[in-house]
């Protein structure tokens, strides 16, 4: 009687160990119905740490953009894998804001209709704060800087060319990116520009103010970079900051040249009291930069 006891408990043990052991490994997936409606995929690697616990250590990229993330997770039911909590490894060349909000909630292990094991994203609703809502849709309404993505799908990884070639060239890219964003310490910075705010949130818009002639840059403020590869339009484009510090500086570096060098950007500095404008000029060996210096008057 206790054999018949023991194997029947080791028959569970193994088949429980089974189920867990069987998620581990490398999953592939994609994200499907982003606000920016650009293509994004995901590389997994799923670790067991103990028991019923796992890493999701999560690679997702589209063509210009990188972001490397890892969940804690615990498997229950042995078929939904919580999401505990969410770490940001790196992202580049921005960050988006509230992503972590992207990945709660669980994955239901379920099979596809061809019969393939599948992680299947369910989200915890995401509360936005009203401070959250900045820009508008086509009609008018108020939307989130950042909106999750609508579906986020995984399957154990299989031998896919086009999605090696597709993140080899993401790799590509964003390497060549780096490079370049280092070459900024070859170049002088010109700081002769200053502006005092009283307030911690500013708003930042930037445009072309002369002709459009394929003006590329990127704006750098502090240590991060904001804005990467962005060509200037006559179309402000608006961006939202919160100063943590005193001292600040917003920099332009000069991706290209255009067709009427030099690269010259129009930016406007608004903490909801005045407004300044400046105009700054880069080219290939000088980058300009503007000091934003918030005062002691109000925080």
């Amino acid at each position: 009687m206790r054999n018949t006891i023991f194997i029947f408990f080791l028959f569970l043990f193994s088949v429980n160990m089974f189920a867990n052991d069987s998620i581990t490994g490398k999953w592939r997936g994609s994200i499907i119905g982003h606000v920016d409606d650009k293509d994004y995929f995901i590389n997994a690697v799923i670790k067991s740490v103990k028991d019923s616990d796992y890493t999701v250590q999560l690679k997702v990229f589209s063509k210009d953009y990188t972001g490397k993330f890892v969940l804690n997770t615990t498997l229950k039911n042995k078929n939904k894998l919580y999401i505990n909590s969410f770490e940001k490894v790196i992202e580049y060349p921005i960050a988006y804001l509230h992503i972590e909000d992207c990945f709660t909630g669980y994955f239901q292990l379920k099979k596809s209709g061809k019969n393939v094991q599948e992680f299947d994203l369910y989200r915890n609703p995401v509360y936005h704060k009203i401070e959250d809502f900045t820009s508008k849709d086509s009609s008018g309404n108020f939307m989130p800087a950042f909106e999750c993505f609508t579906t986020v799908l995984l399957h154990p990884t299989i031998n896919d060319t086009n999605f090696q070639k597709l993140e080899k060239q993401t790799d590509s890219i964003i390497s060549a990116k780096k490079n370049s964003v280092k070459d900024i310490t070859k170049r002088k910075v010109v700081s002769s520009k200053e502006w005092t705010v009283v307030n911690k949130k500013i708003t930042l818009e930037i445009w072309d103010n002369n002709k459009e002639d394929g003006d590329i840059i990127s704006l750098k403020f502090n240590d991060t970079w904001i804005l990467s590869n962005f060509l200037l339009k006559k179309e402000k484009y608006k961006i939202e900051l919160e100063l943590k510090q005193t001292d600040n500086q917003l920099l332009m570096f000069a991706e290209n040249l255009g067709s009427i060098p030099p690269n010259t950007a129009a930016v406007s500095i608004d903490d909801n009291i005045l407004v300044r404008t400046f105009m700054l000029n880069s080219d290939m060996s000088k980058s300009e930069s503007v000091k934003i210096i918030l005062s002691n008057v109000k925080k």
